[in-house]
């Protein structure tokens, strides 16, 4: 039959937040001895501690196991099942670790009864409220006991002065939960101006228990027109007074001047700056129709590189002559990623994010010129082709004039 398991007693009470104690008793009536492995589930399987995991039964042998149970009062009062689950295994005459063969596994059993325990607190929040219509109270009970508290909250003014309504006048409160009633204080008079008046009030939580619970609170009733009013009113009506007085008599006139000189500053800059404009645009046009253009032309340059890598595409001008170039037009018709430049020897005049365009064209009014001997270079570096190519096909068509040097 081989190790037998039962919890002694199986059935105990236990009362929240106090550790209760029980024995699982093992039996070991096999010819060899186990080695067992103990867990602990059910009900209350978290708030269960075995006093140790394993055993050794050896044959014939009682072996008892301390398993404590301490149940927080969060948890409802009732009836409950803890089992325990004991895994077998057997070891050699030699002592050697459990078996890897699959072994049984032995459960056990117990009942546990959980007690009442009945607690809450309660408060008022806040204490004291202030208005000139009317109050606010929070009534809070929190319950900290393990079954439903039922409360109901009366008002009891201490005076004639107030008027008390509960919303809700009764709580049902789940164990570790919080109700709230909200409490209206209101006086029965208001009044315009005078002094403050403080109007005590008591509220009683009576419990289905027959507990009862005084909650003391204060509503200070003040003026409908609050007493700072009046002097506040008549120092702003002085701030105003003396500003107007300072506004036309002195701040408005200067202001006025400050505003005319800096309109009449602001429309001399403007001025100045459009016929300044005008004196560059004037200037431009006249070297523009002073520039050797020549013969019309146009050299195109193209580049292929591989991803990750960069290539060049040059072409020089003719010794003795000026090529002026007025139109460029960048071809990406794949679409890759990269920079293309074009230079004059080293300087680089453009450049640009192939990513930026597919083809585009550039028009100058006053074009670049190349000096005779000059490279003029397209350079492309492709970190990206475009869809199902390996490569970067960039082109480049300038379009311009040739003209024999003076």
């Amino acid at each position: 039959m081989a190790v037998t398991a039962k919890f002694v007693p199986d059935h105990i009470e236990v009362l929240p937040n106090t550790p209760t104690t029980l024995t699982l008793r093992l039996y070991n009536d096999d010819v060899d001895t186990h080695e067992v492995t103990l867990s602990v589930s059910g009900d209350l399987g978290e708030h269960v501690r075995v006093d140790s995991t394993t055993a050794t039964v050896e044959t014939n042998q009682i072996v008892d196991v301390a398993v404590a149970v301490l149940a927080p009062s969060s948890i409802v009062a009732g009836t409950y099942t803890i089992t325990a689950e004991v895994g077998l295994g057997v070891v050699g005459s030699w002592q050697a670790p459990v078996s890897t063969v699959a072994q049984p596994v032995v459960v056990a059993a117990a009942t546990v009864e959980l007690a009442a325990y009945i607690d809450h607190t309660v408060e008022l929040a806040p204490r004291r409220s202030r208005g000139s219509k009317r109050g606010r109270h929070i009534v809070r009970v929190a319950n900290t006991g393990n079954v439903v508290v039922m409360l109901d909250i009366e008002a009891q003014p201490t005076d004639g002065a107030l008027t008390v309504e509960l919303e809700p006048p009764s709580l049902t409160v789940a164990p570790g939960s919080v109700g709230e009633s909200l409490a209206r204080v209101t006086p029965s008079d208001t009044y315009w101006s005078g002094p403050s008046n403080d109007h005590g009030f008591t509220l009683l939580a009576t419990s289905t228990e027959g507990r009862c619970d005084e909650l003391v609170g204060v509503y200070q009733q003040r003026p409908r027109v609050p007493n700072w009013l009046g002097p506040a009113a008549a120092g702003a009506f002085a701030a105003l007074l003396l500003g107007a007085i300072a506004w036309f008599a002195l701040l408005g006139p200067w202001v006025s001047d400050t505003a005319d000189d800096a309109a009449t500053d602001a429309i001399e800059r403007d001025r100045v700056a459009l016929q300044d404009r005008i004196d560059e645009l004037e200037i431009s046009a006249a070297e523009a129709e002073e520039l050797p253009l020549g013969q019309p032309t146009d050299i195109r340059l193209e580049v292929a590189p591989t991803g990750g890598n960069a290539e060049q595409d040059t072409a020089t001008v003719d010794t003795g002559t000026i090529l002026s170039i007025t139109d460029i037009v960048f071809e990406n018709p794949t679409g890759a990623v990269g920079v293309v430049s074009l230079r004059r020897g080293d300087d680089v005049i453009l450049q640009s994010e192939l990513a930026n365009f597919r083809d585009f064209d550039r028009h100058f009014v006053a074009p670049f010129q190349f000096g005779d001997d000059v490279e003029i270079v397209l350079d492309v570096q492709c970190r990206t082709p475009g869809a199902g190519e390996s490569i970067c096909p960039v082109g480049a068509l300038l379009v311009g004039f040739v003209d024999d040097v003076d």
